[in-house]
């Protein structure tokens, strides 16, 4: 059976996974909604992306690339956040990831 979801359920439903994890989480998660790319091999490629949210641990992006590397480099310019991640959950075009130190 072929089930087609729209972007916008995708999107609720990692909000609400999201809001049940939160009780979990030792950081709370900043909303931002602001653009960003992803750095996904050693030459430099990048991905544009959004930043749904972050915090001092990791982030939410939302990218074009529904495959994305294991581990690439968020930089963020408007948080000033240039960080390894390492990808923790995907669910169609969005993604979790967790900073790692570099």
């Amino acid at each position: 059976m072929y089930v087609r979801a729209s972007f916008t359920s995708l999107y609720e439903a990692a909000e609400q996974a999201d809001i049940m994890r939160a009780n979990r989480r030792s950081q709370p998660r900043e909303k931002t909604g602001e653009p960003a790319e992803l750095i996904i091999d050693l030459n430099g490629s990048k991905i544009a992306c959004l930043v749904h949210n972050v915090s001092d641990g990791g982030a939410m992006v939302e990218s074009s690339g529904s495959d994305l590397l294991k581990r690439l480099i968020l930089n963020y310019k408007d948080k000033n956040i240039h960080s390894p991640c390492k990808v923790v959950w995907s669910c169609g075009n969005l993604a979790g990831l967790e900073f790692q130190p570099e």
